[in-house]
């Protein structure tokens, strides 16, 4: 084993001090066919710029695409499949270049904690590739990933509001939750942020000075009604919705009843 061992990296490193491009380029074939990626890709960085502009220019880009991907170096990858489909879009491998290009940038995005500026670009470079093949067979693969990426968004969009919730920034919250429901209709949290809207509402009006509590129990009103209309009485926020509508009914009986006596 030592022996063999050995043997490799002598080959390795005669490639390496090898001066002839053609000897290179054949012995970086040779490892990545056999799926020694790191000496495959340091190899061909050495003679890509020898063999620009000619028939090998194809390989030596997809090549070391693949071995950067095996590396998990998603965002230089990334950039070469890009670079291959720009480079050789009638080429073999364009349409899988221009997916890998998406692929990439999906796993380059962030946890929904975490900024989401990579989600949104990977969002773009797969609606980008559906654009480009709308009949590719990476179609179901795409639909995928987006159903993910647009997850991680959503689920962003949710603790965000949910924060201003619990923090008690209620103007906030009322905002954001409204952002989050339109933006993101399929969101796994849909029911809880909508009645999260009339709830947020109601402490905004109970918490407001009086010269603002009519309007924002009108306005938490008008956000009961949004969400009883749109879940049946059987959801589980519904008792707690209705005792917000009976609240607010009788806090503007109360104002109105005190605009009477003054």
């Amino acid at each position: 084993m030592l022996l063999l061992f050995g043997a490799c990296a002598n080959s390795y490193q005669k490639a390496l001090k090898n001066p002839d491009n053609r000897a290179k380029l054949e012995m970086a074939d040779t490892y990545y066919k056999k799926k020694d990626f790191a000496r495959a890709i340091s190899l061909y960085e050495m003679v890509e710029d020898a063999f620009n502009g000619t028939p090998s220019a194809e390989k030596i880009l997809y090549n070391s695409a693949q071995c950067n991907f095996a590396l998990k170096q998603y965002a230089l990858a990334g950039f070469q499949f890009k670079t291959y489909f720009e480079n050789f879009p009638s080429a073999e491998h364009a349409e899988e270049g221009l997916y890998m290009n998406a692929y990439c940038s999906y796993l380059e995005s962030y946890e929904s904690e975490l900024d989401q500026a990579d989600t949104y670009k990977a969002i773009e470079t797969f609606k980008i590739f559906l654009n480009v093949y709308p009949e590719s067979k990476y179609i179901s693969e795409c639909n995928n990933y987006l159903d993910k990426l647009r997850g991680k968004l959503s689920l962003k969009a949710y603790n965000t509001a949910k924060l201003y919730f619990n923090m008690g920034e209620y103007k906030s919250a009322i905002i954001s939750l409204k952002n989050a429901s339109n933006d993101f209709p399929e969101m796994v949290q849909k029911e809880e942020v909508d009645f999260l809207i009339v709830k947020s509402n109601f402490l905004l009006a109970k918490n407001s000075i009086e010269t603002k509590q009519e309007e924002r129990f009108q306005n938490t009103l008008r956000a009961f009604e949004d969400f009883s209309e749109q879940y049946l009485e059987s959801s589980k926020y519904m008792r707690e919705a209705r005792d917000i509508q009976v609240k607010s009914l009788a806090a503007l009986k109360k104002i109105e009843s005190n605009k009477i006596k003054s």
